[in-house]
């Protein structure tokens, strides 16, 4: 039994590396936790293009905010 749960997360870690692989490729700027979180979200049935969108929107507001706030300094 605990060489089969071994077997399994070994499995998940290596699946999670070439995710963040192709991530890093891909010039995705997600960290390993962020492309966790999406994968796991994905896998509980959210739409990965709208999740790419709220990612990019999100993105776009943090620079927004960051321009903003070098202007008032």
């Amino acid at each position: 039994m605990a060489s089969a749960a071994n077997a399994n997360l070994n499995a998940v870690r290596e699946t999670m590396d070439v995710l963040l692989e192709m991530s890093r490729l891909l010039n995705t700027g997600l960290d390993m936790e962020s492309l966790s979180i999406c994968v796991r979200l994905c896998e509980q049935g959210i739409n990965p293009e709208a999740l790419a969108s709220v990612i990019k929107e999100l993105r776009k507001a943090s620079e927004s905010l960051k321009t903003s706030e070098n202007c008032a300094s």
